[in-house]
């Protein structure tokens, strides 16, 4: 039997030219890919019951994914395969694993209902990253200094927080079915929500004040060495506390860019 083989002379330049690909452009997708590794060795240890050391992961592989499109960007080597594999890790460590993390954790014994809000929570991360792959890359000005919803890295960072508290407070109550249901969906509702929550892209530190910035970092990074669950705390209250300010400050620049354009009119 003869097949046909493609005829590699009438391959297009573009395509060519993936036979090989540089350090700059793996670097990206090798830190896509350790995150992924990170957040599936997260699910190992919470199937081995070490809570804490699952959250961990996930933490890892949060800062992980904070540097891949960064580093993508910096390097100039985005790409579609990058993105992809991005959405696809996130989906899976940032919505999965956080669900069954926290089902094997504290919802077993209450049945469907536990397992449909992991469900839940899983599938509203899921879907947020659906739309952030879909959104218009022309929004208006106004717009791209706020995400819509919560972001996926955030919501797992919300959502384990019950297993936080219970490290620094010991106290057991944070345990309870109900309450853990009542985090994923809260979270899984934010995520798909069309809530404007601060990006920190246009974030900018003013020149007289990078001194004392650094020092403050400095701090940080002294406190999260020292005892890491309480800053992890602080900083997911002062998350929680930049939603009503974030909300604000999205309808009053659209209010000022709409009375701009009107004006232009």
């Amino acid at each position: 039997m003869t097949v046909d083989r493609p005829d590699h002379s009438k391959e297009s330049p573009e395509k060519r030219r993936f036979r090989s690909a540089s350090l700059n452009w793996l670097l990206p997708n090798m830190l896509t890919i350790a995150g992924l590794i990170s957040g599936l060795t997260g699910l190992r240890f919470a199937l081995d019951e070490l809570w804490i050391s699952a959250t961990t992961m996930i933490i890892l592989a949060a800062i992980f994914d904070a540097l891949d499109g960064r580093m993508a960007r910096l390097l100039k080597t985005t790409s579609e395969f990058g993105a992809a594999l991005d959405s696809l890790s996130d989906a899976v460590v940032f919505g999965i694993v956080p669900a069954l993390t926290l089902y094997l954790w504290a919802l077993q014994d209450l049945g469907n209902i536990a397992w449909g809000t992991a469900l839940f929570y899983a599938v509203c991360v899921i879907l947020r990253l659906a739309r952030f792959d879909s959104e218009l890359p022309d929004k208006p000005e106004y717009t791209k200094s706020f995400f819509v919803g919560i972001p996926a890295p955030a919501a797992a960072f919300l959502v384990l927080l019950p297993v936080v508290l219970l490290e620094v407070t010991d106290q057991s109550w944070l345990r309870n079915e109900q309450l853990v249901s009542v985090v994923l969906v809260s979270v899984g509702a934010g995520a798909v929500s069309t809530m404007p929550t601060f990006n920190g892209k246009s974030f900018q530190v003013p020149s007289h004040a990078i001194l004392p910035f650094l020092a403050v970092i400095a701090l940080v990074g002294g406190m999260i060495v020292i005892t890491p669950w309480a800053v992890y705390l602080v900083l997911a209250g002062l998350y929680i506390a930049s939603f009503p300010l974030s909300v604000l400050a999205f309808y009053r620049r659209r209010r000022h860019f709409e009375a701009r354009r009107h004006s232009k009119m």
